[in-house]
């Protein structure tokens, strides 16, 4: 669940965005995806868990980050609890981040650096999230998207001005990455390292797993492994749907709008002509002539441009306004003045002197109310449809900020409900695998697992490319929970003999490891341990040839010569037993591919190193206090109750 965001702080641009994905600036605006901001309470007094110069971390600030974290992943269709948050070292990420990012502020501010008003509100204003029907920014949309948040737009430009301020410090931190040789050698030499060895394979289903388990032994097995057979908390969502083609019908073009918008279309339907056209920029007049000349004796201008080193352009089915806008009136003058086949200029504009060929006429001839009708009738319709769903829409979430419930809603815009079954996040259900979701109900079960409870007012979602959208209530919560034993008994049942023969496997691959650590030839080690299963193989490979190779031979990279390991595979399928025969070194210091890839390869890196070495010296320089016993209890706390 966390390996993403723990390769993502890898990144100079992770550690930027980590301010906005912990801070309060976690909602996601880019994807149209809103994360709520909720106030927190029914629970113990907040606590201080850190102190970073004159800012203070609190347990509820942690709390409100790590649901918020949580309920993204949610969204997303992942299954994730508390405990695997916990589990995966996800407090300690969230605490030490949120130390970070109070570490630069204070930096910053105690550096004189300040972030003004008007850069924080051009940000704003050029947020997309924030615009209008008309594409441009509107006040009451950014006041709207926040009261829908419940986040005051004061503490929303304080998290801007924080994150601002780490990306300033952090982006200068990493300026300058040259590297020398000898930095840059003993890495590359190590991608060129060969290693040889043989692998094998003790198989689970080759294993005896026993005599099948009495009903008590089922049960304290199915007891004892129950997160195994859970089920991902699933809701049951109310929707009903507008779509364009719901709208269209009503919004059919009229005759008196098609013949108005035939007459105010202007030259666009009048008879006109195209022309293909090949042009040639030359800087000098000289050239220009000398290449004119070659193409009206007859040489194609393109092979003349070759030969002078150049290369013409191709302007295909342009209108006479569209050339003069490209190049010049005059030039666009000529051109269409000429016959076709005809050699044009060289004539003289800003950019140098342009040859043309007439390559192409094509005429167009003009179209009539009637040729028109069809076009403009389409257009039209898209227009007004457009407009109608957007005023549709416009229309419920008025209703949903004047406190409509759902149901009123539904009667106002004359929708019929339509209710999901029990699904999860990503909009599966875990009780009927040939169930599957549209896009659209995707869409509609993110909005449901958005909310935190029934009671919470209904949300707008958008399920389509051209507008579509769902008003979508949450209707119940079904809480995560184990599958009763007596539906799953012969899967539990087929688990546990797995898990016997897994048992018998793991003595016997370990024999095997033990033997050839003592000098066994692989064959012989895996024959005198009972194993079956398929013939060893040998390996051979470079370093930097294992990207896609199996674990098992990236392990080999990792082991001394002349030893063993094991190592599971995959689905309880067995363990893999590794032997390493040999390690070749190689010397990379006179190989300029190998070391120029090497160099790229660090450089990438290096911005995150300096960045991570960055705020380390500035939280050594701030004076950082962490209160563990206030850890250690909100630990506790989210391992008994959780954060919802």
């Amino acid at each position: 669940m966390l390996s993403f965001f723990r390769n993502f702080t890898k990144s100079r641009y992770g550690l930027i965005a980590v301010f906005l994905f912990l801070g309060l600036i976690a909602i996601a605006f880019a994807a149209g995806d809103i994360t709520g901001i909720r106030n927190s309470g029914g629970g113990a007094t907040s606590s201080t868990l850190a102190t970073v110069g004159g800012e203070k971390i609190s347990d509820t600030d942690v709390k409100d980050r790590i649901d918020r974290f949580i309920r993204n992943l949610q969204r997303e269709g992942q299954s994730v609890t508390m405990a695997q948050f916990l589990a995966q070292g996800g407090l300690d990420i969230a605490i030490d981040e949120m130390i970070n990012q109070a570490a630069l502020v204070e930096f910053a501010k105690k550096s004189g650096m300040q972030v003004s008003k008007k850069l924080i509100d051009t940000e704003i204003a050029s947020n997309p999230s924030f615009a209008g029907i008309d594409g441009k920014f509107s006040q009451q949309a950014f006041e709207k998207l926040l009261a829908d948040n419940r986040l005051a737009p004061a503490l929303f430009r304080e998290s801007m001005m924080r994150e601002r301020f780490g990306t300033w410090l952090v982006n200068r931190a990493t300026i300058g990455t040259d590297i020398p040789n000898g930095v840059v050698a003993p890495y590359a030499s190590l991608l060129l390292e060969r290693r040889a060895g043989v692998v094998g394979m003790v198989n689970t289903a080759q294993m005896d797993p026993g005599a099948d388990p009495d009903d008590k032994t089922l049960n304290a097995y199915y007891v004892s492994h129950r997160a195994r057979y859970l089920v991902p908390q699933r809701r049951i969502v109310r929707y009903a749907t507008v779509m364009p083609d719901q709208i269209r019908a009503q919004q059919t073009a009229t005759e008196a709008e098609i013949a108005d918008a035939y007459k105010k279309a202007g030259a666009r339907f009048a008879a006109t002509e195209k022309r293909g056209v090949r042009q040639l920029v030359v800087l000098d007049q000289a050239t220009a002539n000398r290449i004119a000349g070659e193409v009206k004796g007859g040489k194609a201008l393109t092979a003349a441009a070759q030969a002078a080193g150049l290369e013409p352009s191709n302007f295909e089915g342009i209108q006479k306004a569209e050339l003069g806008r490209q190049t010049t009136a005059a030039i666009a003058d000529a051109a269409f003045a000429a016959a076709q086949g005809g050699i044009v200029g060289p004539i003289k504009s800003q950019l140098g002197w342009h040859i043309l060929v007439v390559e192409k006429i094509e005429k167009v001839a003009a179209k009539s109310l009637d040729q028109a009708r069809e076009e403009l009738s389409t257009e039209i319709t898209q227009r007004k449809t457009a407009q109608a769903l957007a005023d549709t829409r416009q229309k419920i979430e008025d209703g949903v900020g004047d406190g409509k419930n759902f149901a009123e809603l539904l009667a106002d815009a004359k929708l019929t409900a339509q209710v999901t079954p029990a699904l999860a996040a990503g909009g599966t259900d875990p009780d009927n695998e040939a169930y599957k979701p549209d896009p659209a109900m995707v869409a509609i079960m993110r909005g449901g697992f958005a909310m935190e409870n029934p009671d919470d007012d209904s949300q707008i979602v958008q399920i389509s490319p051209e507008g579509g959208f769902a008003i979508v209530k949450l209707d119940r919560i079904v809480p995560a929970a184990p599958r009763p034993l007596a539906g799953i008994r012969d899967k539990v049942k087929g688990d546990y003999l797995t898990d016997k023969a897994l048992e018998k496997a793991k003595a016997v691959a370990t024999a095997v490891v033990a033997a050839l650590n003592k000098g066994v030839p692989m064959e012989k080690a895996l024959a005198d341990a009972g194993a079956k299963g398929p013939a060893p193989k040998p390996f051979d490979f470079k370093r930097q040839e294992i990207a896609q190779k199996e674990n098992f031979i990236k392990m080999a990279f990792s082991m001394q010569p002349k030893t063993a390991r094991m190592l599971d595979a995959p689905n309880r399928d067995g363990f893999y037993i590794v032997y390493l025969g040999t390690v070749e070194p190689h010397d990379a210091s006179g190989d300029a591919m190998a070391m120029a890839g090497m160099r790229s390869a660090l450089q990438q890196q290096i911005p995150a190193e300096y960045a991570r070495e960055f705020i380390r010296a500035i939280r050594g320089d701030m004076k950082v206090t962490r209160n563990e016993a206030a850890i250690a209890r909100l630990r506790a706390d989210l391992t008994r109750q959780g954060v919802r």
